[in-house]
């Protein structure tokens, strides 16, 4: 049985069976207006002790075990940190003994003098409680003044402290551009917010292809906060719109530890192209100059933008007549001795976007970024040709084949295939990634190899549609 009254200024639980006894403690509780809680059995005490410690425990000594469960074997009671009243009357005070050993609050016999014997439990009760809340006020007040005055030090060495800061986000920015040639901006973003020690986490929102979705990166680091994709009900061509953003500092704020810090990245349109949710736990960090970090990364995406655009080594394509006249050219005059071709399969790819025909692929837009990213990868000394939109061929010097080989294999992990697809989520369980692979100098074996290519996948997707089939036709029957 448990009965369950709210007190006003103290909580305090009774666990005794006897009925009568507990009534005359709750009545003298009453008059010094607390209501208790009353437990009859120590098992379930035990839980309910595990969940929220009262301020104050009666324990009737007759309840100092059930079974193997001993109330001096509870957490609470090896820490000290419950505070307990052991009950006893004339005919269970040889119990007493079993007490021996523990730091209780008090005893209270029950007498005529139950009455004072509880008021005055509840006076030093309340007294206790009221130093505790003063010493941990003290100690607030302590840590408030220590902190005041770290701060009026810090005051003191304000523009030393603008200056570092200056110059760390003047080398962030420095890298961040440095790198950014070679990868997407974003991923180059994040990837070096992994390392600044005074952020303990950080997330971005973009615009997928569409302009009708925000989408946050795929990126597994420690530190990064992945968002879900927000549909926004209308287009938006210039950037990120202010209800936008709106929605984006909600869902960051509610997936933070903290309240975020959200940096507005623009790149031409009156809108921002990129949101930058950052949090931290350091106190430092308040004061740090967001607004100017916030101006020098537009600044960087801008510049990063302009010289995307620009040509990238175009002399370095070879139409697709010409690269398989070059493979039969190489290998009548053995010059394949000085140059290897290594072939990338964009198929996977090919073979989703064929069977979602309802997701749409932005077609326009992969093709730029990847190659505008690729090209400014790629050595100088080596040639891209594209055979449809189904490979990518690459003559390598032979010298640069190992780096050049590692280089694609980098770039083909790290790209975000899923970005180009309207519901990017559809896409996060397929298998997108493009092969790469050495192949001979020969144009008739790589159309060969071309044709068992997508021989392969269609056997592949055909088996796969049969074993569907199936599996609906054996639950259609078992049905």
């Amino acid at each position: 049985m448990q009965t369950t009254l709210q007190g006003t200024d103290l909580s305090v639980a009774i666990l005794m069976e006897d009925l009568a006894s507990a009534k005359e403690i709750a009545s003298a509780l009453r008059q010094n207006n607390i209501f208790a809680q009353l437990f009859q059995n120590l098992d379930e005490f035990w839980v309910a002790l595990n969940i929220q410690a009262p301020d104050m425990v009666i324990i009737d000594v007759t309840k100092m075990s059930l079974g193997s469960v001993q109330f001096k074997q509870h957490p609470k009671v090896i820490d000290q940190s419950l505070c307990y009243v052991f009950y006893s009357k004339e005919s269970t005070k040889m119990l007493l003994q079993s007490t021996y050993g523990l730091k209780p609050f008090g005893y209270i016999h029950n007498d005529a003098s139950l009455n004072f014997q509880i008021m005055t439990l509840v006076e030093r009760r309340r007294e206790a409680l009221k130093y505790q809340a003063e010493k941990k006020e003290l100690e607030l007040r302590i840590n408030r003044i220590q902190s005041r005055s770290q701060r009026l030090i810090s005051d003191r060495s304000s523009a030393e402290e603008f200056k570092a800061n200056f110059e760390l986000m003047r080398n962030f920015c420095s890298e961040l551009e440095k790198n950014s040639m070679n990868q997407d901006f974003a991923r180059t973003l994040l990837a070096k917010l992994e390392f600044w020690d005074g952020i303990h986490s950080y997330g971005l929102y973009e615009l997928n292809q569409s302009g009708q979705k925000l989408i946050s990166p795929e990126f597994s680091n420690k530190k990064h906060h992945p968002f879900p994709a927000l549909w926004l009900g209308q287009t938006n061509t210039h950037g990120i719109e202010n209800f936008a953003q709106e929605m984006a500092l909600q869902v960051a704020s509610d997936l933070f530890d903290t309240q975020p810090v959200m940096l507005k990245l623009f790149s031409g349109y009156n809108q921002p192209e990129l949101l930058l949710f950052v949090s931290f736990k350091e106190e430092r960090m308040m004061n740090f100059p967001w607004d100017v970090f916030e101006s020098m990364l537009s600044s960087s995406l801008r510049r990063m933008k302009l010289y995307q655009q620009a040509p990238q080594y175009s002399n370095q394509f070879v139409p697709m007549w010409e690269a398989l006249d070059q493979m039969d050219k190489m290998q009548s005059t053995h010059a394949e001795g000085e140059t290897r071709i290594l072939c990338l399969s964009l198929i996977p790819i090919l073979d989703v976007v064929k069977r979602k025909p309802h997701n749409k692929f932005y077609w326009t837009s992969f093709f730029n970024d990847f190659f505008i990213q690729l090209s400014g990868r790629m050595n100088k000394t080596s040639k891209i040709s594209l055979l449809g939109p189904w490979h990518v061929l690459f003559f390598v010097p032979k010298d640069e084949l190992e780096a050049e080989f590692q280089m694609l294999q980098s770039f083909v992990r790290q790209f975000g295939y899923w970005k180009f697809f309207d519901d990017n989520g559809q896409i996060l369980s397929e298998d997108v990634m493009p092969q790469l692979k050495l192949i001979p100098s020969s144009s008739s074996h790589y159309l060969r190899q071309f044709e068992k290519e997508f021989f392969d996948l269609e056997s592949e997707n055909e088996s796969k549609r049969l074993m569907t089939m199936t599996k609906t036709e054996t639950r259609r029957l078992s049905i």
